[in-house]
Parts: structure tokens; sequence; C-alpha cells
């Protein structure tokens, strides 16, 4: 079992500059899957899908974002008239938000339900599915604009193959601890945690914490946890009829919410974390040692 996980920063302008951000791992059966996990990733030499995604950064100003978002939407209708029949204007709009993250629930599918859609079998088939993804993408960071700061490393070509165990699930934690190092949510679809606080109309399905890989977060503020443990209870209490209908019973193991920590932060001052990682806008590399 590795003991350590180092992720390292960089200025895209400048790759030389780098920074390293160096976890302890938790000593658990779950770590030792992933860490396995993420080796397969590594052996395939998988990259890192969204090098950019380091959230609450100076790079992604509000204006930046928006002209992301809307140019993904703009080469999307170009390839498949119609797909989107709005743009984004305002990424406090969260209806906007909820409706073009269902379009590309709708083509995406469920995990790798994209690869039979014939949508993507043309000419600019790949650039679509491309745009859609880093569509996806900005919304959740959108949606996170007003949160504290976040990096996601996301391996799309790494096979979404893993599932959950009752053991796994026993581990799960609404928790957060600044500098810690969590498992990033890998179905498509909304989970219950996304639902209780987006009041999300559009969405096509319910899709709960089910698979996992070697996605990952790190997350940079500490919670408690119990707001989000509190607003997901009332939400499923409030809301009963429609999980049971998708053939959900009481205490499913399958509606925890929250996610497994896996490593904490080597540091000695948050502030000075928090002011090193908004100058960086490039996540370079993962190792574990």
């Amino acid at each position: 079992m590795f003991k350590k996980i180092t992720v390292r920063l960089s200025d895209k302008s400048d790759p030389t500059d780098t920074y390293d951000l160096e976890f302890i791992f938790d000593e658990n059966q779950f770590t030792k899957k992933w860490q396995n996990h993420m080796l397969l990733s590594q052996q395939r030499q998988d990259p890192i899908s969204e090098p950019w995604a380091i959230y609450g950064n100076d790079y992604w100003t509000e204006e930046k974002s928006l002209e992301h978002i809307n140019n993904n939407i703009r080469i999307c209708n170009s390839i498949h008239p119609g797909m989107f029949q709005r743009h984004i204007t305002d990424i406090h709009n969260q209806d906007d938000l909820n409706y073009v993250h269902s379009v590309f629930e709708l083509h995406h599918g469920k995990l790798d339900e994209w690869l039979d859609n014939p949508i993507f079998n043309v000419e600019k088939g790949n650039q679509l599915r491309h745009s859609l993804s880093l569509i996806n993408q900005a919304v959740h960071r959108l949606e996170s604009s007003q949160e504290p700061p976040k990096i996601r490393v996301v391996y799309f070509d790494t096979p979404k193959t893993q599932t959950f165990t009752e053991q796994d699930y026993q581990m799960f934690t609404n928790t957060k601890e600044f500098g810690s190092l969590y498992t990033l949510y890998a179905d498509v679809g909304k989970n219950l945690e996304s639902l209780a606080v987006d009041e999300d109309d559009h969405h096509h399905d319910f899709v709960p914490n089910l698979h996992w890989s070697s996605d990952f977060v790190i997350r940079f503020h500490d919670d408690d946890g119990v707001e989000q443990t509190k607003k997901c209870n009332d939400f499923l209490k409030q809301n009963w009829e429609y999980f049971e209908s998708k053939g959900y019973v009481k205490n499913d193991p399958r509606l925890t919410t929250g996610a497994i920590k896996l490593a904490s932060l080597i540091y000695d001052d948050k502030d000075t974390i928090l002011t090193i990682i908004k100058k960086y806008d490039t996540i370079q590399s993962v190792f574990m040692y």
C-alpha cells in the first residue's frame, strides 16, 4: 500500500512553475482498492481530462466562465443543430444550469451509454462529445463559483466499472476536512445530495453514488456535514414515493450520501495554501509513492 500521493499544479504559460500538494493516505481497505485502480489509470497513461479543474483560482473569472460554456454550446449546436435551446447569461441562474446539464445527461447517458448514441457516430462526433463533456464540467464549475475552493481530478478514459459495496458505504461521510482528498461522483445523472440543493426540474434520472473510479476531489474547507445531512434526509423524506417507485427501500445503502476520505494534506497554514493554489491554473500530474 502506498503511503503518499502528490498532486502537482503548474502555470499553463510556464510548465516549470509548479507547486506540489502532498497527502498522506488513510490506511483502510477501500483506500488500497482505490490505489490499485489509480495504478490502472497510470499504467494506461490516461490523461487528466480536466487539467483546468482548479475551482476558486484567479483564472476562472465570471466572464471567462460564461465565454467558455457558451462557446461549447455553440460548437454542439453547429454539429447537432437544436441540441441546446438556450445559452447561459447568468452563472447564478440555477434553472439555466440545470437545463444545460439535462441536455448532457440526455445525450451522454449513464456511464458508457454514449457509445451507442448515433449522434456521436458522425464526422465530428468526437468533437461533439468533447464539447458536451466540457459543458458538463463547466456547469459543475459554475455551480461551485460561490463555494470554497476545490480541485477535481478526473480520468474520462479510465473505465467506470467499480461499484461500492455495503462495507464501502459504511465509510461515507458528509463531513469535509480542509485539504482532504475524497472519492468523486463517477456516475452520470444527479445523486441525492445534488437533487437536495439544486431544485432541478430538468434532470432525466436519479443516479445515486453507485460507481467509483480513480477520479477524486480535494476540498479546501471544513464542514461538519450536519446541514448537508439534514437537507438530504429532508429531501428523501419529502420525496419518498419517487424513490420508492425507483425500487429503493428504507435504509437502502445506495442512498448513502457524501464520499469516502482517502488522504490528508500535509500543510502548515491554511491561508498560505489558499493563496498558493489561487495562482495556478493547471493540474499537471498525480503520482503515488
